[in-house]
């Protein structure tokens, strides 16, 4: 994007708009990925994958603009943080399409290995968790309600919780006795679809921290205190 010689209000609101573009892009490729999961549909998978580059070209793009932003209008105060934030924002954005194309890869490779899925009701209900608080974090920035991250910060540790529950199932799968443990395929392919379901759910809450920097000018990344 060539940014021209426009107001500042003007160059701050296409940051927004680019920001929206973003997040309307990952929220496509995490819904895609998450239906390619839950129905094994190999070729929606594929089309997250290839859907990638634009995620990338969003961020090298939002990068850009931020850069000129700062050396042309030399924002401050609350202007400042929304640039800030918006260079720590299009980082996790960026790689919340990452783990998306994750999930996407394992479900095309699961496609590979005989058997049926397993534990897929409990990984399809840690995926629509993950979903929501990707949405919330969007419905945060695009109504710049910051307490709303203090909200989703406090399930941060469900991610977690989740994740444990579902590797420790997958560990009792296995002590089977042979004949009825899962291929061992399956089961990594497994865990690295709920790896990168807590990654996607512990970097939206980082995107949420990010709106309430900008309006509080005060950062939660490294606050232990939980509301």
């Amino acid at each position: 994007m060539v940014l021209q010689d426009y107001t500042p209000q003007h160059m701050l609101a296409t940051l927004r708009t680019r920001l929206l573009v973003m997040y309307a892009q990952v929220d496509i490729a995490l819904e895609e990925a998450a239906r390619s999961y839950e129905k094994g549909e190999a070729v929606r998978a594929i089309a997250v994958c290839d859907g990638d580059t634009a995620i990338d070209a969003l961020e090298n793009e939002i990068d850009e603009l931020c850069l000129r932003l700062m050396a042309r209008i030399k924002p401050v105060a609350g202007d400042l943080r929304f640039v800030v934030a918006a260079l720590r924002m299009v980082v996790d954005l960026e790689r919340i399409g990452d783990e998306a194309v994750t999930v996407a890869e394992q479900t095309v490779l699961m496609e590979d290995v005989p058997g049926r899925r397993i534990l897929a009701d409990e990984v399809c209900g840690m995926m629509q968790r993950a979903r929501e608080a990707f949405m919330r974090a969007m419905d945060c920035f695009r109504e710049g309600n910051g307490q709303e991250a203090l909200a989703l910060r406090n399930c941060e540790d469900e991610a977690l919780q989740n994740e444990m529950r579902i590797v420790q199932r997958l560990l009792e799968l296995l002590r089977q006795e042979e004949g009825k443990r899962p291929d061992p395929q399956l089961v990594m392919h497994t865990l690295l679809v709920v790896r990168a379901l807590t990654r996607i759910w512990r970097r939206s809450v980082n995107l949420a921290e990010q709106v309430y920097f900008m309006q509080h000018g005060q950062s939660l990344k490294h606050s232990g205190d939980k509301k």
